[in-house]
């Protein structure tokens, strides 16, 4: 669905080492491989607000901002905790929907127009996904 979501839109590239990785993927393992790859280039990790709050028990944390530059999405309604990780906040537009939100209302017959490209509406549909 990803892969469908950025079609077009060449500023994006879709990386799928850590669904081939073999046993856990971590985020610093992949943080490393790409920074090996990109010597030059400034990376920058973008998370969610809900995920700032568990950034600190991510394997080797206090090495995770070495690596990229850790930028946060303010959500609304989601405080944003205090981390020594997080070096940016963006505040995104007041539209409070999450993954969980379109997987509930793909669940219970609503449209996710709008909420979703029109691809991943379409794929999600062709799929049976989210359906109880």
């Amino acid at each position: 669905m990803l892969r469908l979501a950025l079609e077009g839109n060449p500023r994006f590239e879709l990386d799928l080492r850590e669904l081939q990785r073999d046993g856990p993927s971590y985020t610093i393992d992949s943080l490393r491989e790409l920074r090996n790859e990109h010597p030059g280039d400034q990376l920058c990790f973008l998370v969610g607000a809900d995920a700032v709050r568990d950034l600190a028990a991510w394997r080797e944390a206090a090495k995770l901002a070495q690596l990229a530059e850790f930028v946060a999405f303010a959500r609304p309604g989601i405080e944003l905790p205090d981390s020594e990780i997080v070096s940016r906040v963006i505040e995104v537009p007041a539209i409070a929907v999450s993954a969980t939100d379109i997987r509930e209302a793909v669940g219970l017959g609503r449209s996710v127009r709008y909420l979703v490209p029109d691809k991943v509406a379409e794929y999600i549909a062709s799929h049976g996904l989210y359906r109880t």
